[in-house]
């Protein structure tokens, strides 16, 4: 695994965060606005927990955050990042949002008990039924990923009505929302 993934143990940040970190800053500066935001999936989304330690990140969406693999209550991120994160969230009033489905493998119910846990009630949970996950999927999550994982990008149903859609589209609202001007 490459070292910028911490993928078998929790307690630290990948060392890739800081340079996403320093991509947030800059994107804000060259395209201004309240900040920036930004989605996690799987094996990358703690790192949008990570980048709230750049000011303008704003709006941290995690999606099946999937890391560590052998810690199903580990997370991702160092303690003492955690906590300033919580400092941060609670400073400027801001939350994260996070997404699963209630039988995924990878991402299980303690990872999201954990960040409830360490970020309290600005850490907003969905967790949808596995019956909502498009069964019709890859060949790679057919083999590999036999169980309801990916939220809005495999497993979402694109249709009116979808628990999957709906997370999707309260994701771009909360983008809206948050790093939208308003005139």
């Amino acid at each position: 695994m490459n070292a910028e993934f911490n993928a078998l143990a929790g307690g630290r940040s990948s060392p890739v965060t800081i340079w996403l970190r320093a991509l947030a800053r800059h994107a804000h500066q060259e395209c201004g606005g309240p900040g920036v935001g930004a989605i996690g999936m799987c094996f990358t989304a703690n790192f949008a927990l990570t980048m709230m330690l750049e000011p303008s990140m704003l709006a941290p969406v995690l999606a099946q955050p999937s890391l560590p693999l052998k810690e199903p209550a580990g997370l991702e991120i160092a303690p003492d990042e955690i906590r300033a994160v919580r400092e941060r969230l609670d400073r400027k009033n801001l939350t994260v949002l996070a997404y699963r489905f209630k039988g995924d493998k990878f991402c299980r119910a303690e990872r999201f008990a954990a960040y409830a846990a360490a970020l309290g009630g600005r850490f907003i949970p969905h967790e949808l039924p596995d019956g909502a996950a498009n069964a019709d999927v890859s060949p790679f999550f057919a083999k590999y990923v036999r169980c309801p994982h990916s939220v809005v990008t495999q497993h979402l149903i694109d249709a009116a009505g979808q628990p999957t859609i709906a997370a999707r589209d309260e994701i771009l609202a909360f983008f809206a929302t948050r790093l939208v001007t308003k005139p």
